[in-house]
């Protein structure tokens, strides 16, 4: 009785010991993961905050961090994206290009794909380069019609069209914006606005540069630039003036270098004006359509809807 009750006090140790080498392992394993968990977190949060903070290009730094160690992490995508934004509102627009280009090859199909290719019409959009970016923003129409995304392309197309003055262009882009769509009710204010284009205060340039020839400074004074109009009036008078006392006291020399400086003054008086006259509906239309587009970025950033995180962020991006 008493070998076989050592034994058995034996195999009770024997799996007190066990247990708790198991229970250590487990804890060990779990802290283990929990802390790179934690790192990881910490890591790809730092990358968010320097994002949110501005600090576009210390946030690239932070997420290549990110990727670098932990390669297989499901975030990797995810930060991949968020450097190409970082590119895009740094205004590093060929290298956001070339980054959301690959990251349609390599998530063809899913939504970081399709947030891309919407971004690459964007991003020609904001570098200026209007036609690429309108045939970009077509391609994704045809591509994904019923995606979110799809009606804040018709929108900025709409927006290009503005600003190249082809307002049917825009309109027709702008009754295309879906009913359901968060950009529906601003797009029939836009194309009720566009109609009032036509209507704005204006200047013409042909009065601007007939008044300028006539009496020089008054195309400037019609356009509202009264202290250019006084310095233009008088620099070409005394221009003429001076031209006329060199001819008349027998300076030959002087008066041929003097008429030439004030037919080239005179000259520009005629252009500047017309110049003048141009801005000033330049000035104009764009102060009209700034109150627009502020009104609107407003609007369309309060009104939500059911979207994942991934779009309502491209959405305001």
């Amino acid at each position: 009785m008493y070998l076989n009750g050592s034994a058995l006090l034996h195999r009770q140790k024997a799996l007190l010991v066990i247990t708790l080498v198991v229970t250590l392992s487990c804890l060990l394993v779990t802290s283990i993961a929990f802390a790179q968990e934690k790192e990881e977190k910490s890591l790809l949060g730092f990358a968010h905050h320097l994002f949110e903070k501005g600090h576009y290009y210390q946030a690239v730094t932070e997420y290549e961090r990110f990727i670098y160690y932990n390669p297989d992490h499901p975030a990797v995508s995810e930060a991949r994206l968020k450097i190409a934004f970082c590119y895009k509102l740094g205004e590093q627009y060929s290298k956001s290009i070339e980054l959301f280009s690959t990251l349609i090859n390599e998530y063809p199909g899913q939504e970081y794909s399709i947030v891309a290719a919407y971004n690459i019409g964007d991003c020609y959009r904001l570098d200026g380069d209007y036609e690429e970016a309108l045939i970009q923003f077509n391609a994704f129409v045809e591509d994904y019609p019923d995606h979110p995304l799809a009606d804040k392309a018709q929108w900025n197309s709409a927006w290009i069209y503005i600003d190249m003055e082809d307002y049917p262009s825009a309109k027709d882009h702008l009754f295309l914006v879906r009913e359901n769509s968060t950009y529906q009710s601003s797009a029939q204010e836009l194309a009720s606005a566009i109609e009032e284009l036509p209507h704005l205060p204006r200047k013409s340039p042909r009065l601007a540069g007939f008044l300028a020839a006539v009496i020089p400074g008054s195309g400037h004074l019609y356009t509202g630039e009264k202290k250019q109009a006084l310095f233009t009036f008088f620099t070409n008078a005394l221009l003429i003036f001076g031209t006329y006392e060199a001819f008349n006291r027998d300076l030959y020399v002087a008066g041929g270098f003097l008429s030439i400086f004030a037919l080239n003054y005179y000259s520009g008086n005629i252009f500047g004006a017309l110049n003048s006259a141009h801005k000033y509906n330049r000035r104009v239309k764009d102060a009209y359509l700034e109150g627009y587009k502020r009104r609107y970025e407003l609007s369309i950033n309060l009104r939500g809807g059911a979207k994942t995180p991934l779009v309502e962020f491209a959405l305001h991006f």
